[in-house]
């Protein structure tokens, strides 16, 4: 076993040979490294994210799927982080499923 996979209950959900991984560079200059996600990782992001907010279970699936820098990162990794880097992983992570307000007119 990889010193970076990770199974639980017999089920391989994350390793480093970077098969089905997406890369993305973030706005921070940070390197994200994307998985593919499984309905198991949904269901793990719903029960860290206590409480329903539907915000708390995209931010808790970042966590789930993500590594930043070759780093494995939890949710309070993903509160602190700078509001670009979110905004991309959340776009990476959930795309067109999650919607954002909408944007006012700026004013000049």
């Amino acid at each position: 076993m990889n010193s970076e996979e990770i199974i639980v209950n017999g089920v391989r959900i994350a390793a480093g040979d970077g098969e089905g991984c997406r890369t993305l560079a973030l706005p921070s200059g940070a390197e994200a490294k994307i998985r593919h996600a499984h309905g198991r990782d949904l269901m793990r992001a719903q029960r860290a994210a206590t409480g329903g907010d539907p915000t708390a279970v995209v931010f808790a699936l970042i966590a789930e799927l993500c590594e930043i820098d070759g780093r494995r990162i939890v949710f309070e990794d993903v509160m602190e982080m700078d509001l670009g880097d979110v905004l991309a992983l959340q776009n990476e992570v959930v795309g067109e499923n999650f919607e954002l307000p909408p944007q006012r007119d700026s004013q000049d």
